[in-house]
């Protein structure tokens, strides 16, 4: 009995043109993936690890000795605020572009780093390094730019020289309560304890890790070789302890439903 095969070679070239096509729909999609992450993902880890970096040093290693010595006039105040505001920048960014707009984890903890930052409550009164969300997004603007590049066009932050001159110029920089008290915060404290609002620095920092360490496992690589450590919680007496809300979005969606 002769089996036709005729039929063989159309259904082989099909079948030949539907792998190609999967092959190449997938080559594709892996590289806008590259060049997502290059755009903003990894700029948005760096600018988490150099601010939870900072505070970490700042609050648990004597940082400010370190930075007084190595910057006497005081720019140490400005470098900390630009690595803040650089924070709120890529942050708007990775929220409105990239792999992770929706994942539910990074909106508990962006989430959670706004109210840090942005919230005013008992151990958070109004002060240094309070920025509320309105002025963070302001601030976020205004250190960014675009700029053509690899990948065509690309977001990327303004220097911290540029950023430091539009600070210093009362005719760049709009005035602003919240920027004054931190950077007077800054340049004043001589050790951690003298640092006003370093409780909202505290819980930002737990929540910078908790993000690091979730993103570079969803990504697969790390920004830092070592085991990331959280600053003690602040405590104002032996009596009287500052409770820090490591989960301030849970507890305050808790408390809601309970009421």
């Amino acid at each position: 009995m002769r089996i036709p095969t005729a039929w063989l070679f159309p259904a082989a070239t099909a079948v030949w043109a539907v792998w190609t096509w999967a092959h190449e729909h997938s080559l594709a999609r892996e590289k806008e993936r590259e060049r997502i992450t290059a755009l903003y993902v990894n700029p948005f880890l760096s600018a988490c690890e150099d601010l939870q970096s900072r505070i970490y040093k700042l609050l648990e290693m004597d940082g400010l000795s370190a930075l007084r010595k190595r910057y006497p006039d005081g720019t140490h105040s400005e470098e900390t605020l630009y690595l803040i505001v650089r924070f709120f920048g890529w942050l708007a960014s990775v929220n409105r572009y990239g792999p992770y707009t929706q994942d539910p984890v990074v909106i508990r903890e962006a989430t959670a780093l706004r109210r840090a930052f942005g919230s005013s409550r008992p151990g958070h009164p109004v002060g240094p390094f309070n920025f509320f969300p309105a002025e963070q997004k302001a601030l976020g603007k205004m250190v960014m730019h675009s700029m053509e590049g690899e990948y065509g066009h690309e977001m990327d932050t303004i220097s911290f020289y540029e950023f430091r001159e539009v600070v210093r110029s009362p005719h760049r920089m709009p005035e602003s309560l919240a920027v004054k008290e931190t950077l007077e915060a800054l340049s004043k404290a001589k050790k951690a304890e003298d640092l006003g609002g370093r409780q909202r620095l505290v819980e930002a920092q737990w929540h910078l890790v908790d993000l690091l360490n979730y993103l570079e496992k969803r990504e697969g690589y790390s920004l830092n070789a070592t085991v990331r450590k959280k600053c003690q919680p602040i405590r104002e007496s032996a009596a009287s302890p500052v409770k820090l809300r490591t989960r301030p979005v849970r507890r305050a969606a808790a408390s809601v439903s309970s009421s």
